[in-house]
Protein backbone atom coordinates (compact mmCIF):
# COMPACT_ATOMS: atom_id res chain seq x y z
CA UNK A 1 0.00 0.00 0.00
CA UNK A 2 1.10 3.53 -0.51
CA UNK A 3 1.20 5.93 2.11
CA UNK A 4 -0.56 9.01 1.90
CA UNK A 5 0.65 11.99 0.35
CA UNK A 6 2.97 9.33 -2.27
CA UNK A 7 2.34 9.59 -5.70
CA UNK A 8 3.65 7.33 -8.37
CA UNK A 9 6.58 8.41 -10.73
CA UNK A 10 5.83 9.49 -14.41
CA UNK A 11 6.30 6.59 -16.65
CA UNK A 12 8.57 7.46 -19.64
CA UNK A 13 6.39 8.11 -23.04
CA UNK A 14 8.03 5.59 -25.74
CA UNK A 15 8.71 8.13 -28.86
CA UNK A 16 6.19 8.17 -31.07
CA UNK A 17 6.35 8.74 -34.96
CA UNK A 18 4.62 12.21 -36.43
CA UNK A 19 1.00 12.18 -37.66
CA UNK A 20 0.58 10.82 -40.88
CA UNK A 21 0.27 13.98 -43.42
CA UNK A 22 -2.83 14.12 -45.69
CA UNK A 23 -1.14 16.58 -48.37
CA UNK A 24 0.78 15.87 -50.22
CA UNK A 25 -1.05 12.70 -51.36
CA UNK A 26 0.56 9.80 -52.91
CA UNK A 27 0.66 9.49 -56.75
CA UNK A 28 -1.40 7.00 -56.99
CA UNK A 29 -4.49 8.45 -55.39
CA UNK A 30 -3.71 11.25 -58.43
CA UNK A 31 -4.02 8.74 -61.15
CA UNK A 32 -6.94 7.02 -59.70
CA UNK A 33 -8.59 11.23 -59.34
CA UNK A 34 -7.59 11.44 -63.19
CA UNK A 35 -8.93 8.04 -64.36
CA UNK A 36 -12.20 8.62 -61.99
CA UNK A 37 -12.34 12.11 -64.29
CA UNK A 38 -11.70 10.54 -67.56
CA UNK A 39 -14.15 7.70 -67.00
CA UNK A 40 -16.76 10.20 -66.01
CA UNK A 41 -15.87 12.09 -69.15
CA UNK A 42 -16.60 9.57 -71.49
CA UNK A 43 -19.92 8.50 -69.83
CA UNK A 44 -20.90 11.92 -70.45
CA UNK A 45 -20.07 11.84 -74.36
CA UNK A 46 -21.83 7.99 -74.64
CA UNK A 47 -24.77 9.37 -72.92
CA UNK A 48 -24.77 13.09 -75.23
CA UNK A 49 -24.36 11.15 -78.55
CA UNK A 50 -27.39 8.98 -77.45
CA UNK A 51 -29.18 11.75 -76.37
CA UNK A 52 -28.50 13.34 -79.64
CA UNK A 53 -28.73 10.30 -81.68
CA UNK A 54 -32.54 9.85 -80.11
CA UNK A 55 -33.58 13.32 -81.25
CA UNK A 56 -35.49 11.64 -84.28
CA UNK A 57 -37.01 9.21 -81.79
CA UNK A 58 -38.54 12.08 -79.08
CA UNK A 59 -39.73 13.97 -82.11
CA UNK A 60 -41.71 11.46 -83.59
CA UNK A 61 -43.68 11.22 -80.13
CA UNK A 62 -44.60 14.43 -80.28
CA UNK A 63 -46.24 13.70 -83.66
CA UNK A 64 -48.31 10.71 -82.68
CA UNK A 65 -51.35 13.04 -82.22
CA UNK A 66 -52.51 12.80 -86.02
CA UNK A 67 -55.72 12.71 -87.05
CA UNK A 68 -55.35 12.36 -90.78
CA UNK A 69 -54.32 8.74 -92.68
CA UNK A 70 -52.04 10.93 -94.90
CA UNK A 71 -50.06 12.51 -91.85
CA UNK A 72 -50.43 8.91 -90.10
CA UNK A 73 -48.83 7.50 -93.45
CA UNK A 74 -45.99 10.90 -93.60
CA UNK A 75 -45.37 9.94 -90.23
CA UNK A 76 -44.73 6.04 -90.62
CA UNK A 77 -41.98 6.68 -93.90
CA UNK A 78 -40.25 9.49 -91.91
CA UNK A 79 -39.32 6.77 -88.90
CA UNK A 80 -38.87 4.52 -91.74
CA UNK A 81 -36.02 7.00 -93.66
CA UNK A 82 -34.22 6.58 -90.00
CA UNK A 83 -34.27 3.01 -89.70
CA UNK A 84 -33.63 2.19 -93.55
CA UNK A 85 -31.52 3.13 -96.49
CA UNK A 86 -33.32 6.37 -98.52
CA UNK A 87 -32.88 3.74 -101.66
CA UNK A 88 -35.14 1.20 -99.64
CA UNK A 89 -37.15 3.41 -98.44
CA UNK A 90 -38.12 5.25 -101.81
CA UNK A 91 -38.81 1.68 -103.23
CA UNK A 92 -41.88 1.33 -100.72
CA UNK A 93 -43.96 3.53 -103.07
CA UNK A 94 -47.88 2.43 -101.78
CA UNK A 95 -48.93 2.76 -98.35
CA UNK A 96 -49.33 -1.02 -98.43
CA UNK A 97 -46.11 -1.08 -99.11
CA UNK A 98 -44.88 1.00 -96.37
CA UNK A 99 -47.40 -0.11 -93.62
CA UNK A 100 -46.61 -3.82 -93.90
CA UNK A 101 -43.19 -2.65 -92.19
CA UNK A 102 -45.03 -1.61 -89.14
CA UNK A 103 -46.89 -3.87 -85.94
CA UNK A 104 -50.36 -2.31 -86.85
CA UNK A 105 -53.64 -4.67 -86.91
CA UNK A 106 -54.84 -5.81 -90.55
CA UNK A 107 -58.18 -3.99 -89.91
CA UNK A 108 -56.26 -0.82 -89.21
CA UNK A 109 -53.96 -1.25 -91.94
CA UNK A 110 -56.76 -1.46 -94.08
CA UNK A 111 -58.43 0.85 -92.93
CA UNK A 112 -55.39 3.40 -93.53
CA UNK A 113 -55.40 1.84 -97.00
CA UNK A 114 -58.55 2.69 -98.09
CA UNK A 115 -58.41 6.31 -96.80
CA UNK A 116 -54.91 7.19 -98.06
CA UNK A 117 -55.36 10.21 -100.20
CA UNK A 118 -59.29 10.34 -99.97
CA UNK A 119 -61.29 13.38 -99.42
CA UNK A 120 -62.60 11.68 -96.06
CA UNK A 121 -59.35 10.45 -94.15
CA UNK A 122 -59.73 12.07 -91.11
CA UNK A 123 -60.20 9.23 -87.92
CA UNK A 124 -62.43 8.86 -85.39
CA UNK A 125 -60.16 9.19 -81.72
CA UNK A 126 -60.88 5.62 -80.73
CA UNK A 127 -58.74 4.61 -84.09
CA UNK A 128 -56.31 7.38 -83.44
CA UNK A 129 -55.98 5.94 -80.03
CA UNK A 130 -55.47 2.33 -81.12
CA UNK A 131 -53.02 3.48 -84.09
CA UNK A 132 -51.11 5.84 -81.71
CA UNK A 133 -50.90 3.16 -78.92
CA UNK A 134 -49.74 0.49 -81.71
CA UNK A 135 -47.17 2.66 -83.69
CA UNK A 136 -45.90 4.48 -80.05
CA UNK A 137 -45.14 0.84 -79.29
CA UNK A 138 -43.37 0.14 -82.38
CA UNK A 139 -41.16 3.06 -82.21
CA UNK A 140 -39.81 2.46 -78.45
CA UNK A 141 -38.81 -1.28 -79.68
CA UNK A 142 -37.17 0.01 -82.76
CA UNK A 143 -33.04 -0.58 -82.17
CA UNK A 144 -31.12 2.33 -81.45
CA UNK A 145 -29.24 4.12 -84.59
Amino acid sequence: MLAKGFSTPELAHPALPAAASWFPLPAGWAVLGVMLLLAMFIALLIWLARFRRNRWRREARKHLAQQQVDGWITWVKRVLLVQHSRAQVSQWQSPEQLLAQTPLDEELRALMCRRYCQPDNQLESAINQRISQQLRHWLETLPHV
